[in-house]
């Protein structure tokens, strides 16, 4: 966090945040997931520009999301000063963007030829698509997980932060109802399995990016403050060991 462009590392969350909602307003509206299969053979060939615009838009929104876990994995190493849970929220958010840059893969396919493939087809790297959610549960857990106990075990992040962390990642199993139906609250694209954790993740992001750039300079002099300390400590041990030795300590 020793970095003078560490307040723009930490917007790079509201950069994903907002790309992010601007890609949802661009995708077209569709069908449902037990719809027949014609109806998605139609979705992707009638909306193939569209759709590929907002797939555009996530793949960038997912680039600034890695930014922002580098720069949110430094401010908890700070805040926290151990590496165990930043570093499990690191590993987190990169499995989290790998089962999203899977799914983006799967839906790129299936809008890339619409007209020359069968319509089950379409709608088999669709259902890809929507279920390479399932595999961000762990990923997502562990981030705002390891987030949230790093955060409320510190005292230089406002607690409500993490608390707020806490509650998204209890949300995120709400998805695995995706594997069990196609239709209802739990299915998908339903509220519980998709809105509710999808929502709330990106609240947690927006809000944790906000509270960073506000306390990047309180974290920023935390480092000075450790570095002195260990600086101190380093010449002390130093200056022992050298008059252990009957030589006069190294400057």
């Amino acid at each position: 966090m020793e970095d003078r462009y560490a307040r723009y590392g930490a917007a790079t969350g509201i950069a994903f945040v907002v790309l992010m909602v601007v890609s949802f307003i661009v995708m077209p509206t569709p069908p449902d997931l037990d719809s027949p299969v014609g109806d998605w053979a139609s979705y992707y060939a009638e909306d193939q520009d569209a759709i590929n615009t907002a797939l555009v838009l996530v793949s960038v929104a997912l680039f600034f999301f890695v930014w922002f876990l580098g720069t949110l994995v430094s401010a908890l190493r700070v805040a926290s000063g151990s590496p165990r849970l930043p570093t499990i929220a690191f590993g987190g958010g990169l499995l989290a963007a790998a089962a999203f840059f899977v799914g983006i893969i799967l839906a790129a396919i299936a809008a890339h030829r619409p007209t020359e493939v069968t319509p089950e087809l379409t709608r088999a790297l669709n259902d890809g698509f929507v279920l390479s959610a399932v595999p961000a549960i762990a990923g997502l857990f562990a981030l705002f997980s390891a987030s949230a106990l790093a955060i409320l075990r510190a005292d230089i992040l406002p607690q409500w932060v993490g608390w707020l962390a806490g509650v998204v990642a209890l949300l995120q199993p709400l998805t695995f109802g995706a594997l069990y139906t196609d239709s209802g609250a739990f299915a998908g694209d339903g509220e519980l399995a998709l809105a509710v954790p999808f929502i709330g993740g990106l609240a947690a992001i927006l809000a944790l990016s906000i509270v960073l750039i506000q306390v990047v300079d309180d974290l920023n002099r935390e480092v000075g403050l450790t570095d002195r300390v260990r600086g101190a400590v380093t010449g002390a041990a130093s200056g022992a060991a050298a008059g252990a030795q009957g030589r006069p300590p190294a400057s």
